[in-house]
């Protein structure tokens, strides 16, 4: 089967990247040097378990308010939106992680999108056929901290082809820009199978403009793995140089 794959260069932009971190025992608060020359902040099991309460209870609120919400891309009410963002930003209060980029192997794996304020309503919704003929699925986002590389996957189906299924694939590298930022730069992207280049070729551009995650990505929570998790997994927010945020989630493990 064909693969299309389309490249495009943004020069004076930068890029997008995901995260889940691990910590060990400790009775205080260290702070651990690292290889890229950053400090990261090791938490004591004590802070971990009063913060644990607090963490669930915003992740249980959140995943309340994006039911039945497409993750945003369609649009969300104005109140349910700020709502959405009053929580995430409780999520960013709280976080422990404040040098990720310090631990970049915590950011290793499989991440899935749960909401953005990326979205597609109006004209481009209509351009793009994404109402009843063409679905979106699930958003993912792999990490491959060894070459840094971050590879972006959109799922679609559409009704009208034998409810064939196929999807955007968009790579992008990246590197440390600070404790918290990493900068992203454009690679290319593919859609699979065939037939998606047929249904898109006319407005592809404006496809990969929307998703196109070139620029800087700013990480502004991030879980500790197992601790900080809690039932609800590892959780990561992303705030990008476009004003975009990401909810993303770490399968369990």
């Amino acid at each position: 089967m064909r693969q299309f794959f389309f490249q495009r260069k943004q020069p004076g932009k930068a890029p997008h990247a995901a995260p889940c971190a691990q910590v060990r025992a400790r009775r205080s608060l260290v702070t651990r040097s690292s290889s890229n020359g950053f400090n990261s902040l090791v938490v004591s099991n004590a802070e971990l378990s009063g913060n644990f309460a607090g963490i669930d209870q915003v992740k249980t609120q959140l995943l309340s308010e994006l039911v039945g919400l497409d993750k945003g891309i369609f649009g969300a009410p104005a109140a349910k939106k700020a709502r959405i963002l009053a929580l995430i930003g409780d999520l960013e209060q709280q976080n422990t992680q404040t040098a990720p980029t310090a631990n970049l192997e915590a950011l290793e794996g499989d991440w899935r999108l749960l909401y953005s304020t990326i979205t597609i309503t109006g004209a481009k919704r209509t351009k793009l056929g994404l109402r009843e003929f063409v679905r979106l699925g699930d958003f993912t986002q792999h990490i491959d901290t060894t070459n840094n590389l971050a590879v972006n996957r959109i799922e679609f189906s559409v009704s009208g082809l034998s409810a064939i299924k196929g999807s955007l694939t968009i790579r992008a590298n990246y590197r440390v820009a600070s404790e918290q930022r990493v900068a992203i730069t454009y690679l290319d992207s593919a859609l699979n199978p065939a037939q998606f280049q047929k249904i898109f070729e006319a407005n592809l551009n404006l496809l990969l403009s929307i998703f196109n995650p070139e620029g800087h990505l700013d990480i502004t929570y991030l879980d500790v793995e197992g601790a900080a998790g809690g039932p609800h997994g590892c959780w990561r927010v992303g705030r990008d140089n476009k004003d975009n945020v990401f909810l993303l989630k770490r399968p369990h493990r």
